[in-house]
């Protein structure tokens, strides 16, 4: 593990009930690093994410974000708002408030959880919005949008509180497939501006193209990892090349190099 970690987790478990989940996760993230998180649905990708972000509690392990450590045991509530701060998460869901404006959607986290200012909030909620491309639809509910622009303003929400890390879960999941491409190439445009992301996703070519290191999950465990070309290329697990034999078929050897 590396002490220039932005983010790292270390013996991270979670059950529900009596079925474990997550059996021990270390995984540590460095500064302007994409991560992406492969791996069949259940395997727990979803559930690591929500523990980083808090919106479930872990049954053991500690993390540590930036200059932060805690035991996620024993978290106190104000720890976990300190850490919860320093991360954002893009729901598949998109995840609006549905009697909202656009503008009013990405201020509200701002004024609410951060205290910012009102006029300060509208400011950096317009730069975000614009950045998205929806400088033109702040007045606009989410009903009047498509899935791909509500998908921008959840986009344009986490990046208003400039968080250390900056969580997608499955961001194109729920998107008809010809407004799939517009939010991946949203994603590598923010990935290209350094900012730290981890990025559960079921788009292969675009965790090969985008990703600096994919990270294979199976079972609650992280199975391998590595550089795309390495996982993709010449994977070490089996477990791992069936996963991507799809992806990989009739590829050669050249193509991850």
């Amino acid at each position: 593990m590396s002490h220039d970690a932005i983010l790292e987790v270390r013996g991270l478990h979670k059950s529900f009930g009596k079925k474990p989940v997550l059996t021990g996760i270390d995984l540590a993230v460095e500064p302007g690093e994409t991560v992406a998180l492969l791996g069949p649905s259940g395997s727990g990708k979803t559930t690591l994410l929500r523990c980083l972000n808090f919106l479930e509690c872990a049954d053991a392990g500690t993390l540590r974000i930036e200059n932060q450590s805690v035991d996620l045991r024993q978290a106190h509530k104000k720890e976990i708002l300190a850490l919860r701060r320093r991360t954002a998460m893009v729901f598949q869901n998109y995840d609006l408030f549905l009697n909202k404006t656009v503008l009013q959607n990405v201020t509200e986290g701002l004024i609410v959880a951060r205290k910012a200012p009102k006029e300060e909030a509208i400011v950096t909620a317009k730069q975000v919005l614009e950045q998205v491309g929806l400088a033109d639809r702040l007045d606009a509910r989410p009903h009047e949008l498509s899935g791909g622009q509500q998908q921008r303003v959840g986009i344009a929400r986490a990046l208003a509180i400039n968080p250390a890390v900056l969580l997608f879960d499955e961001p194109t999941s729920a998107l008809d497939p010809e407004k799939v491409q517009e939010i991946l190439d949203l994603i590598r445009a923010v990935a290209d501006t350094g900012m730290t992301l981890i990025i559960v996703t079921h788009e292969m070519a675009f965790a090969y193209e985008v990703a600096h290191r994919v990270v294979f999950m199976e079972g609650g465990e992280i199975v391998e990892q590595g550089t795309p070309q390495q996982v993709f290329g010449a994977p070490k697990q089996e477990r791992t090349a069936q996963f991507l034999a799809r992806f990989t078929e009739g590829k050669t050897p050249e193509y991850f190099i």
